[in-house]
């Protein structure tokens, strides 16, 4: 499956940065192509990160998984959730925002939607090991063409998973479809900052990089987001970098990759863990003891890695930023 899928992957991505055909052609293949990126990575994510697939603004003294259960759980309290209320998560991964979500908000019922067959099979799996099967429920499914009726849920949230879809406003405009009148989207989004030069090579070269390292089509920038969720109908309640508030409290959200934690999957995270890792899967793809394509996504995965602290480092990229939006009665 893993060559296969990776076959699938990498043949979108033989363009240089600056391609609008080729980007027109990810976005054509978005579906396919994101489906393929997480059967190959979903396993590495979980090895190197766990069950939250995101970045999280990092408290000083405060553990990796105590801030990634506070960046979830502020979505909860943004979105004020109740008990009564019928939730979605758009893009679930294997559902551990959307569990956090669930015991934050104090028990709201949780609906996850995901295309990736093998995450969503997880998603049941950890529901019925962690006690919380009666409180959520996962969907397969393409999250730009929801099997969900018009106005069925009360609110909606999305952690760094709307930047897949081949168009921001085609997520969007459906998220606004399932959405009761009145009700709360609250989201974090993946977008280039006002710094990118899109005429600096090193810099666009850093933001493909990026794309090319995570099922990414195109970058919006901060104000196309903005601008995609009007256009679709939302009202703006709030909106910005959630990466550069507070920076007296906290660290720079790329440590997570850039620096060494005192525990196993910070160590497996920083850039001494991803050359363990590389050099014992290069040993072992020698030896014919890994499947074909698991040493290529490593790598793949390393790159962006890589990218993603130059990324912050210049200011010109941010996986955090946050708006609430409300459909107008």
């Amino acid at each position: 499956m893993h060559g296969q899928a990776s076959e699938v992957y990498h043949d979108n991505w033989k363009d240089q940065p600056g391609n609008e055909e080729a980007v027109h052609g990810r976005r054509q293949q978005a579906q396919a192509m994101t489906n393929a990126f997480y059967d190959l990575v979903t396993d590495f994510y979980e090895y190197g990160w766990g069950q939250s697939f995101h970045f999280a603004k990092l408290y000083k003294g405060d553990t990796f998984e105590e801030n990634i259960k506070r960046h979830e759980a502020f979505l909860a309290s943004r979105l004020g959730l109740r008990r009564d209320h019928r939730v979605l998560d758009v893009g679930c991964g294997v559902g551990g925002p959307l569990r956090e979500v669930v015991k934050a908000s104090g028990g709201a019922h949780v609906t996850g939607i995901n295309n990736n067959a093998y995450q969503v099979e997880r998603c049941f799996a950890y529901a019925e090991k962690y006690g919380l099967a009666s409180r959520c429920d996962f969907v397969k499914g393409d999250f730009t063409k929801m099997p969900v009726q018009d106005g069925y849920f009360d609110a909606v949230f999305s952690v760094e998973a709307t930047v897949h879809a081949p168009q921001l406003e085609m997520v969007y405009g459906e998220i606004y479809r399932v959405l009761k009148p009145g009700g709360l989207f609250a989201c974090y989004e993946w977008v280039t900052t006002d710094d990118y030069d899109t005429a600096d090579l090193v810099q666009a070269k850093v933001i493909h990089e990026i794309e090319k390292g995570n099922s990414i089509s195109k970058l919006y920038t901060a104000k196309q987001c903005v601008a995609a969720l009007q256009a679709v109908g939302f009202r703006v309640r709030e909106h910005y970098d959630m990466a550069t508030t507070d920076p007296e409290a906290t660290e720079p959200w790329y440590h997570t990759l850039s620096r060494l934690d005192p525990n196993l999957r910070g160590v497996l995270r920083s850039p001494w863990g991803r050359r363990y890792t590389d050099t014992l899967l290069t040993v072992l793809d020698r030896l014919h003891l890994v499947p074909s394509g698991v040493l290529e996504t490593s790598r793949l995965l390393n790159a962006a890695a890589d990218n993603l602290v130059k990324g912050g480092e210049l200011g010109i990229f941010t996986p955090m930023y946050y708006f609430t939006v409300e459909k107008p009665l």
